[in-house]
């Protein structure tokens, strides 16, 4: 891994770095890497950084191979800033290559500078990812002030939050569906095993077969919560990186119902947990829930089996410890509240899953 302090490299400095040359010239695909990942990190050098590319791509072009005074000369006339000097250009070979070389860097930066001030920033960033989204894509913006739903090509339908964008391509992919979120939205996913359903954001990567979940997005911060299904949610850096790295899998994070993953951006880390108001999976009668003297690990079963949550706790601490109790039309959180006061237990949420402490019972 390089430490070198790229940001005080000037162009010419670039130019004769061996690790810029390995990624402009040679395409070594680590050395591709660690570049993307330091442009991202360093957004205000990419003007210095596409220079210097341009700069080496059109000496390659050439398949020149200039001694060193002559690459300083072309450099000097290519970064001088005062005015034009006329040279005979007939009379020496390096000066026709720095002709040549200037002309080509010369359109090749204005372009760039053109595109790169009227282009989307999210298309240059998803470029990595998808260049389908990052060419080829449509922006639908909800700027109502109600959510609206948009219904996706495989039918998959996205309820669009108010101020939030939605970019899906326009096309079909053979091999993945893939839409980019800025903001909030609720997502429908079309089963479909043989094409993982992507969605992206400025933060974080998550991949669906078929599901439910929610996802919101802010310019720091990313969130995802899920429904129904199972969710994997990865970090967006670990994504690009491992598909230019030609690797299929990431680490990730498996979600499944009633379990969220939050991007934290201070840590630059995913933080796994339970949604802050689960939801039932299935429908009980509210006598389920009305409880006389029954053994608390049959509580915890049945709300695992209505939560999709996991209950870990002490089987044999607990073994004593039984429930007497209504708990209809009461949330998850306020129906454990009461379990723990009742059982002198408490809980924490850990990973997603919900820890039980308890010191056992004496209910004689």
């Amino acid at each position: 891994m390089k430490h070198t302090d790229y940001r005080d490299y000037s162009v010419d400095d670039l130019t004769r770095d061996d690790y810029f040359r390995h990624w402009v010239i040679n395409h070594n695909r680590q050395s591709e890497a660690f570049w993307l990942e330091w442009l991202d990190q360093n957004p205000d050098c990419a003007d210095k950084v596409q220079l210097a590319r341009a700069f080496l791509q059109a000496l390659a072009e050439k398949d020149t191979a200039l001694a060193p005074p002559e690459l300083d000369h072309i450099m000097a006339n290519i970064l001088q800033a005062g005015e034009p000097t006329v040279v005979p250009l007939w009379r020496r070979a390096a000066f026709r290559v720095a002709a040549s070389v200037l002309v080509l860097l010369g359109l090749g930066f204005v372009a760039f500078r053109y595109i790169s001030q009227q282009a989307d920033p999210v298309s240059a960033s998803l470029a990595e990812l998808s260049p389908t989204l990052a060419s080829a894509s449509i922006e639908m913006v909800n700027t109502t002030s109600h959510p609206q739903t948009i219904r996706l090509q495989d039918s998959s339908t996205v309820l669009l939050y108010p101020r939030a964008k939605l970019r899906y391509s326009k096309r079909i992919d053979p091999d993945r569906r893939e839409v980019y979120l800025s903001g909030k939205a609720f997502f429908s996913i079309t089963k479909n095993p043989k094409k993982p359903f992507w969605v992206y954001t400025d933060q974080i990567s998550t991949q669906v077969l078929g599901t439910s979940f929610l996802v919101n997005s802010t310019a720091s911060d990313a969130k995802v919560e899920v429904r129904t299904g199972r969710v994997s949610v990865y970090m967006r850096t670990d994504v690009r990186r491992d598909r230019l790295a030609g690797k299929n899998e990431s680490a990730g994070m498996v979600l499944t119902p009633n379990q969220q993953v939050a991007f934290s951006s201070i840590d630059k880390r995913l933080v796994k947990s339970v949604v802050e108001q689960p939801v039932t999976l299935n429908e009980s009668p509210s006598n389920d829930y009305i409880f006389d003297e029954a053994p608390i690990s049959q509580v915890f079963e049945l709300l695992e089996r209505n939560y999709g949550l996991t209950f870990i706790y002490d089987a044999p601490s607990l073994k004593e410890c039984y429930l007497t109790a209504n708990l209809a039309n009461e949330s998850l959180f306020d129906k454990l509240n009461l379990i723990c006061k009742i059982t002198r237990s408490s809980y924490e949420l850990v990973d997603g899953q919900i820890v039980i402490h308890s010191q056992g019972c004496d209910n004689k």
